[in-house]
């Protein structure tokens, strides 16, 4: 059992670009597939209910995983 994959925020952002619009989606969950040192690694989404300023519940997707945060520092 290697090392468990935890994606870059660029990665995860990445996906969410690919993910359908939540109300139309008929699953709970959406997992995009994403390339990671020439290993195929899956991110799962959860498509979660909250309410709007009128109280009326929109669909949104959320990320529950740990990601990492690539940051340089300044020299």
């Amino acid at each position: 059992m290697g090392t468990p994959f935890i994606p870059s925020l660029k990665q995860v952002s990445e996906a969410s670009n690919k993910l359908p619009i939540p109300d139309l989606w008929p699953e709970d969950s959406y997992v995009i597939p994403i390339a990671n040192s020439h290993v195929t690694q899956d991110l799962k989404f959860k498509k979660m209910a909250f309410k709007n300023t009128k109280e009326e519940l929109c669909y949104h997707w959320v990320y529950e995983g740990k990601l990492t945060v690539e940051t340089q520092i300044a020299p």
